[in-house]
């Protein structure tokens, strides 16, 4: 028996996320506490201070300057998803689409595929981002391009029980200070590794606000559901704690092997 279909989505705003003294690794520990927890449809958008945001299965040392973050004291943050290295803080936004296997509605439903999960989340964003006058097309199989360079980036997780969907857009970040923190080392890495990718960036010209109200409303006339603004709730609260506890906390987790995690990753990673 299939979940019912529900009668509304979460948008979780604010923009600014969790605010402690690790923000930046618990805006990631809650991406993964609201994937394992969601049951329906939920559309995060929020913002993390400055940080570099690398892949599951990446070593920080090659794909960002560790010396530099280390001395500035940028935080290094390992994700539940896979892909590569990007850029968090100003001018940089994050958006989140989280849909679980009997929640979807109208168009946007599960899917298992990885790709057919970025065409999904990529179509939404195109069309709010068109709306808010900023023409830009899907580079298969997950990045978002302008004219002038890359905006957008996705990365997404899928188990039996939904998938997550998550990305950067670029609105009015210093583009030097970006490929600078997100540049990879040339050096050779074993194939198990993944590796980020040095490509061109740009900026997407747009009113931030205007366009969080239109992504909230093209996922409200794609699902046909109607969205609730609303906070992250005390059980997500929760099990971000734990999850940060039991791994976003730990250098050992954001700078060391991934691989040494196999059997600490948490339910959200273990599902296949």
């Amino acid at each position: 028996m299939t979940s019912p279909v529900p009668k509304a989505a979460r948008a979780v705003l604010p923009r600014r996320g969790v605010k402690s003294d690790l923000e930046q690794a618990s805006n990631l520990a809650l991406e993964e506490a609201l994937f394992i927890r969601n049951q329906g449809v939920i559309l995060r958008v929020w913002e993390n201070r400055e940080s570099v945001i690398i892949g599951r299965a990446q070593l920080a040392r090659f794909e960002t300057d560790l010396g530099y973050c280390q001395a500035k004291g940028i935080p290094i943050v390992r994700r539940f998803t896979a892909g590569g290295a990007v850029y968090n803080g100003p001018g940089n936004i994050n958006w989140s689409l989280f849909v679980g296997r009997g929640g979807g509605s109208g168009s946007v439903r599960y899917e298992s595929s990885p790709h057919a999960i970025f065409r999904t989340a990529a179509r939404l964003l195109l069309s709010a981002l068109s709306v808010s006058g900023v023409e830009a097309r899907l580079d298969p199989p997950n990045r978002i391009l302008t004219p002038d360079g890359k905006i957008s980036g996705m990365a997404a997780y899928v188990s039996r029980k939904g998938f997550l969907c998550h990305g950067t857009l670029l609105v009015g970040a210093d583009l030097g200070r970006v490929k600078a923190l997100t540049t990879p080392s040339a050096a050779d890495v074993a194939r198990k590794y993944t590796r980020s990718r040095d490509v061109k960036t740009a900026n997407a010209a747009l009113d931030v606000d205007s366009f969080i109200r239109t992504f909230v409303g093209t996922l409200a006339d794609e699902t046909k559901l109607e969205m609730e603004e609303a906070t992250p709730d005390g059980n997500e609260l929760g099990l971000m704690r734990e999850l940060m506890a039991a791994r976003y906390g730990h250098e050992g987790w954001n700078l060391g092997d991934p691989f040494a995690w196999v059997d600490k990753v948490g339910a959200a990673a273990l599902v296949r």
